[in-house]
């Protein structure tokens, strides 16, 4: 029987690939391209035409709209400060209108596509 202290660390069900480096080095190197091609991969950044706060934006459709705030983009955002100022919770808040209005016109000005590209801007698949 096996005891707590003879349990190997991490998720057992994934494998460390302790035993061979280059496979290691490998997989670990497919992670960090997939972590930028799905969290910043095809953003553009896009200003709010009221308060200026700068976020990245990518559409991959129509309906569909993914939006990247920073710090200093959620302490400029002035809907955000009033939901604050309120005892609310920014984090709960769907989205602000007037970033909306600006992610809007930032797609039919050509600066944000309208949808996800024909081909990958960053060679993923």
């Amino acid at each position: 029987m096996t005891s707590a202290v003879d349990k190997p660390k991490g998720w057992a069900k994934a494998p460390d690939f302790g035993d061979d480096p280059q496979r290691l080095h490998s997989v670990r190197s497919a992670t960090e391209r997939d972590r930028t091609h799905y969290l910043r991969g095809g953003m553009r950044e896009i200003e709010c035409r009221a308060c200026h706060a700068c976020v990245l934006v990518k559409k991959t459709s129509e309906f569909q709209t993914s939006v990247q705030w920073n710090a200093d983009a959620r302490e400029q955002c002035n809907e955000l400060t009033r939901v604050r100022a309120e005892g609310g919770n920014p984090a709960m808040t769907p989205t602000c209108s007037r970033l909306s209005a600006s992610i809007d016109h930032g797609v039919s000005e050509g600066i944000i596509p309208p949808h996800g590209p024909d081909t990958d801007p960053d060679g993923y698949f």
